[in-house]
Formats: structure tokens, C-alpha cells, sequence
């Protein structure tokens, strides 16, 4: 019945992989920024874990079953007598959250993937089928015992105002207990283990939970999930012990380096044609982002309180650490989120018009998910540094004790948000946990926050679901409501 739509198909799996180039470029730069600006990695190294562990989660781990209606945004009922109108519009929905995540990231507007996603279904919902036909909202069984659209508009409140609280309790916990201790270095590593014991227990429950149907995981109760999860945080604790005094050996005589030669860069010969787009490429995965220190960036940087030098390199482990559990997470679930509409055209196809609420992405499951894996990693190492610098340098001064809390505090409160079901976005809580931070430099006045850029961001969030959902029913309308061969406008929807 479907057969003549084979061009949706192919269109949407093209406009799919820019789709996932735009979520590399703003979602995942907007992940990696606290390592980065930290100086715990470097652009060149963000790449590179993104590349292997965001492929190797959404490949391993991210073909359990995929949400075809986006948080339960539009009934999938109203468009069980025209199937072509549904995958035609989850085509849309993909232009549209392609072009709106380049255009925030050159304006360097971390914005969420999930609510442009959602953005999109609600203006093709409402262009197609109605009003009524999305779920405005629907009262749920657990906290915040609503759901639809009411519950994304929620979360926008909630997560960065949770993440902000877990992660300044985090690091203000760590700056009473050791850095601000004259001892500290010592301290640091005695807190070691415990902190990579907590990092790994959560990390292991999110895989666990939100991954499990894809590793035989899926029949585990929330207790099973923590108790797993909590033996492999005390044994990865207890096994870092032993190496304890060769990193703390290592991180002496980085800290205490010989004096060398300077060395002399080479000039670069000029470059032409083909070779000044690598060039190009090159220079922004190699990307200084110290050089955007400058007027008020600078003076928020030169205000911040500084620490033992030694003391903050023991947290770059961390950081490196965290940021790999994270970036196997996200390839796990956000990555499976992203191509969500993609899947739901492929499998409306393959079964012939047939419509259901959730879709199983079957034989082309590990295709799908390694194409979003691959344009994420691609899109970061193309376009990724914009918002690395805005949130990484730009908001305030985040060093590897600062950037560790930021991490630690954003995931915790995505995992409790998980599994509470509160539609919570993995941007608003990675910002919301950088402010928390940054408001500890002067609680009274937060002058460790740099206004102008947070204010941008909020912006950014609020004009998401209007201009994707708008975007999104422009073109959807132009498909479906364009001129017949008659040169009369069509009463009904038929592409």
C-alpha cells in the first residue's frame, strides 16, 4: 500500500543522519563542554570518546523499543486511516529539528533535542489531524502526575532547578571536605575511591535501567537495578585503590615539569581548494577555546576561587571517567530518542501502513541506531566546539573539581528523572548543574555567572517548541495542502 512513499524513506533516512549531525553539534557539545572547559579533554579527545562510546551505546545498547509519538505528544490512533500522512510528517519533523539545532548552535543556544522532537510532532499533529488529537495533557500514576505537553512544559522548570541544587550541594560538600583543607592533595585521593564508587554506581544503574531490553536486563526490578549497580560501584572503588600512589606520583611531576626548550612552530604553507576545508576541520577540533577569555569572560574567570593545582588534577580522572559513562549512556538512550521518528517511518513501512503506539525497529535496528551513533560523532567534530566554548567558558569558570560536580550532579538527577518518568532534558539539567556551581563563587550577588549568555540559553528554550512545531507544520502543509492538478487546493490530506 506504501510502496509508492519509498522516497519518504530514503529522504527521512538523509534528513535522519543531518537530524543527528545537528544533536552531535548541540546536545553532545553541550555534554562534553564541563571536561572540556574544565581542561580535563581537550576538543580532540571529546571527539574521539564520542566517537567509540556514543556508536558503541546506541549500537549495543540502544535497540530496545522506540517511542514513534514523542512522550506521548500526539494519538497515534488519529492517523491509523492515512499512514502516509504520518510518515510524511515525521519526515518534516526531522527537516525541521536538523535546521533548528545548526541554527542554535551557530547562535551557541544549547537547546533540547527532546523538546524540539516534540516541537515538531506538535505542529505536524496540529496541522494534520487537529487540536485534539495532541495530549495537551494527561494525568499520570507517578510524580509529577502529569504527563504530555503540560509535563514537558514542567520539566523546563524543574530539571535545571534540581541539577542546580544537587550539583552546588555536590560541590560545595567537596569544597568544605577538601579543597579549601590544607592538606588537600592527601585528602583528594582518600576520597578517591569513594567518588569513583558513586560515579560508577549511578552510571551502571542508568545503563542498567534505561538500557537493560537491549542486554537482557529488561525483567529487573529498581531494586535489583541498585543493588547490581552498588556492587559494581564498591568493587570499581576497591579496585582503584592499588593504583592510588602511581597517580598520585604521576600528578607530581606533571605539576613539577623539567624546564625544556621551547619549542618552535612550524609555518603552515598555504593551502587551497579541498585542502582549506581539512584545514578548516583541523582547526576546530584543535580548537583553543582559552582564546575566547576576554572583557567580562575573563574577569569571571580571574574571580572565581582558585585551589591547589595538584589537588585539581587528581579530579580530571574523574572527569575523564565520568564523561566516558556519560557518553555511552547518552548513545544508549538519547541516540535510540533522536532517530525515533526515522524508525517509526521505516517499521509504518515495512508493515504496510500498520500504526502503533510503540514501534520495535527489528532487522534494521542496528543500521538505524549506528547511522544516528555515527552523524552524533560527526556533528561534534564538525560544529561541536560553538557550544563547548559558550557553556564550557563562556558561563563561568569551571575547573576538573567544578566540571566533576556539574557531571555528577546533572546524572544524578537524569537518572532519578528517569525513572520517576519525569520528562526531563539532559541540556537543561547539564546547565542548570553548571549555574548551581557558579552561584557558589558569590551566592548573594552569583556575579560567577556570566548573565548574558544564561539569559541566551533561556531564550533558546522557550522559542524551541514554537519554531520547530511552526517550521514543522509550513512544511507539512505545503505537502499535503498544496494545489491539485486542477490547480484546486485539495480537500483532503493526501500527500
Amino acid at each position: 500500500m506504501l510502496g509508492e512513499y519509498l522516497w519518504i524513506v530514503v529522504a527521512g533516512g538523509v534528513s535522519s543522519f543531518i537530524a543527528a549531525m545537528g544533536i552531535g553539534a548541540n546536545d553532545v557539545g553541550n555534554a562534553f563542554a564541563s571536561s572540556v572547559g574544565s581542561k580535563a579533554l581537550t576538543v580532540k579527545s571529546a571527539v574521539a570518546i564520542a566517537s567509540v562510546f556514543e556508536c558503541a551505546g546506541a549500537i549495543l545498547m540502544g535497540s530496545h523499543v522506540t517511542k514513534t509519538i514523542r512522550k506521548g505528544i500526539a494519538d497515534y490512533e488519529c492517523f491509523e486511516d492515512e499512514p502516509e500522512i504520518f510518515i510524511y510528517g515525521c519526515f518534516c519533523v526531522m527537516v525541521s529539528v536538523a535546521s533548528w539545532l545548526f541554527i542554535a548552535s551557530y547562535f551557541e543556544m544549547p537547546v533540547s533535542t527532546t523538546h524540539s522532537c516534540v516541537g515538531g510532532m506538535i505542529g505536524m499533529t496540529m496541522v494534520t489531524r487537529g487540536y485534539d488529537c495532541v495530549i495537551w495533557y494527561i494525568p499520570t500514576d507517578s510524580f509529577p502526575w502529569i504527563g504530555g505537553v503540560s509535563g514537558i512544559v514542567i520539566s523546563w522548570f524543574l530539571s535545571p532547578i534540581f541539577s542546580a541544587i544537587v550539583a552546588g550541594s555536590i560541590f560545595y560538600g567537596t569544597r568544605l571536605l577538601v579543597l579549601r583543607k590544607e592538606n588537600s592533595f592527601d585528602k583528594s585521593y582518600w576520597s578517591f575511591p569513594v567518588f569513583v564508587s558513586l560515579t560508577m554506581m549511578l552510571n551502571t544503574f542508568f545503563i542498567i535501567y534505561k538500557g537493560g531490553k537491549g542486554i537482557g536486563f529488561d525483567d529487573l526490578s529498581a531494586v535489583e537495578s541498585v543493588s547490581i549497580a552498588s556492587l559494581v560501584g564498591l568493587t570499581s572503588g576497591g579496585i582503584i585503590i592499588p593504583f592510588i600512589p602511581r597517580m598520585k606520583k604521576r600528578i607530581i611531576d606533571q605539576t613539577n615539569p623539567e624546564i625544556i626548550p621551547p619549542i618552535i612552530p612550524k609555518k603552515e604553507k598555504p593551502t587551497k581548494g579541498i585542502q582549506k576545508c581539512f584545514h578548516s576541520i583541523k582547526e576546530n577540533v584543535n580548537y583553543n577555546i582559552d582564546d575566547l577569555k576576554v572583557d567580562k569572560v575573563k574577569r569571571i574567570h580571574d574571580a572565581s576561587e582558585k585551589f591547589d593545582e595538584k589537588t585539581e588534577e587528581s579530579f580530571k580522572y574523574l572527569q575523564i571517567f565520568t564523561a566516558i559513562c556519560d557518553s555511552f549512556s547518552h548513545g544508549a538512550n538519547d541516540v535510540a530518542n533522536a532517530i525515533g521518528p526515522y524508525a517509526a517511518i521505516v517499521s509504518v513501512y515495512m508493515d504496510d501502513g500498520v500504526m502503533s503506539d510503540r514501534v520495535t525497529m527489528n532487522k534494521y535496528g542496528y543500521a538505524i541506531l549506528g547511522l544516528g551513533g555515527f552523524g552524533i560523532s560527526l556533528g561534534l567534530f564538525l560544529y561541536g566546539y560553538k557550544i563547548i566554548r559558550a557553556i564550557g567558558v563562556k558561563v563561568c569558570c569551571i575547573t576538573p573539581s567544578r566540571g566533576f560536580s556539574i557531571e555528577l550532579g546533572s546524572a544524578t538527577i537524569i537518572i532519578i528523572g528517569s525513572r520517576l518518568g519525569i520528562p526531563l532534558s539532559t541540556t537543561h539539567c547539564q546547565v542548570g548543574a553548571t549555574m548551581g556551581v557558579a552561584s557558589l563563587e558569590d551566592f548573594k550577588k552569583c556575579s560567577g555567572i556570566n548573565w548574558k549568555i544564561i539569559w541566551k540559553v533561556f531564550f533558546g528554550w522557550i522559542i524551541t517548541l514554537m519554531i520547530v512545531g511552526g517550521s514543522t507544520g509550513l512544511l507539512i502543509a505545503q505537502g499535503i495542502y498544496a494545489p491539485t492538478e486542477n490547480n484546486q487546493c485539495s480537500n483532503r490530506t493526501d500527500i
